[in-house]
């Protein structure tokens, strides 16, 4: 099993994986890259995320296991309702690092990211709340590097 990290995750974003639009629309593959079109929104993130990729070989092929894991604040734009639409429905995640690279985690097609959320600052002195999140996503692709157009 080999492993991959990407640098320091700066920014995460997220689409329904109804709505994203992958251009030029084609068979991907490990290593092949695309663009994602759509109105992605920003996780409020307290500090850099971590993204690790892992492959495995399996009698089906490569199977690739996703993991972005962060901390997010709990604001009007991340509530209990917010988390419930990102645990409950397929969304793509869009990825810049701190070079300004962006990778796609998920596509329009099964099997789709999943999200947990685990509270983790009851109360800050400022009084914001603080949120793990991790983002999982078993596929025959790793994340995809976006080129935008």
């Amino acid at each position: 099993m080999s492993q991959k990290t990407l640098p320091s995750i700066t920014i995460i974003e997220f689409l329904s994986a109804e709505e994203i639009i992958l251009s030029p629309k084609k068979f991907l593959s490990p290593g092949s890259t695309t663009s994602a079109i759509g109105n992605f929104t920003k996780f409020n993130m307290v500090d850099a995320a971590s993204c690790i990729t892992t492959q495995e070989r399996t009698s089906h092929g490569l199977v690739y296991t996703t993991k972005v894991g962060g901390v997010i604040y709990e604001d009007e734009n991340m509530d209990n309702k917010q988390q419930n639409i990102l645990s409950e429905k397929f969304h793509c995640y869009r990825l810049t690092d701190v070079y300004k690279n962006k990778y796609l985690v998920g596509i329009d097609k099964k099997p789709f990211p999943e999200i947990s959320f685990t509270p983790s600052i009851e109360s800050a002195p400022s009084g914001l709340r603080a949120i793990n999140f991790e983002i999982t996503w078993v596929s025959t692709l790793p994340p995809l590097e976006l080129v935008i157009l």
